[in-house]
């Protein structure tokens, strides 16, 4: 009897556990596209007011992002400052696709922050302002987007994680 309630109760347990956890990216998404924003907008401050060298920008950015968005600016700049003959488009091409896993961002919005590699460092003060600022409203709209993916799916993956649970455990009692 005992191992049956056991047997049940990682029955109930597992499924519930996967759905939290699906649910939690649906929650952390827009928090992400928010953090990324804001380390944009510091970024864009360094370079338009401040003229300040790009790896010590990026590390202000990193410090405005917080989580896995400002380590990911973090390691831009570190991998700046290592030198090696790197420019900032290839070591932020480099960094996006070590943190893919990282975050909770998806191949799109990934891809709005790649945009900035051909740019960044490489262009002039307008310009890097300029696409900085595109990307900012990217983001932003894809913040929106995920906002109302967390409203529609965020409870709907705890519910369906649980009852799977409590399902399989009627189906095989």
């Amino acid at each position: 009897m005992t191992l049956q309630l056991i047997g049940a109760l990682l029955t109930v347990l597992v499924p519930s556990w996967i759905g939290f956890q699906i649910a939690a990216r649906y929650a952390r998404r827009p928090a992400e596209l928010r953090a990324a924003q804001n380390g944009l907008a510091v970024l864009v401050t360094e370079v338009e007011y401040g003229a300040t060298p790009l790896p010590d920008a990026l590390r202000s950015a990193a410090r405005a992002a917080g989580s896995a968005i400002g380590a990911m600016f973090a390691d831009v700049a570190h991998r700046l400052e290592e030198g090696g003959g790197i420019t900032p488009g290839e070591a932020l091409t480099e960094v996006v696709a070590g943190h893919r896993d990282a975050t909770c961002l998806t191949p799109g919005d990934l891809e709005t922050l790649l945009a900035l590699a051909p740019v960044l460092g490489a262009s002039d003060r307008r310009d890097q302002v300029r696409h900085l600022r595109l990307a900012m409203d990217r983001l932003a709209a894809a913040e929106a987007v995920a906002a109302d993916e967390r409203r529609r799916y965020e409870r709907m993956y705890r519910y369906v994680g649980v009852l799977s649970g409590l399902a399989l455990v009627l189906i095989l009692i």
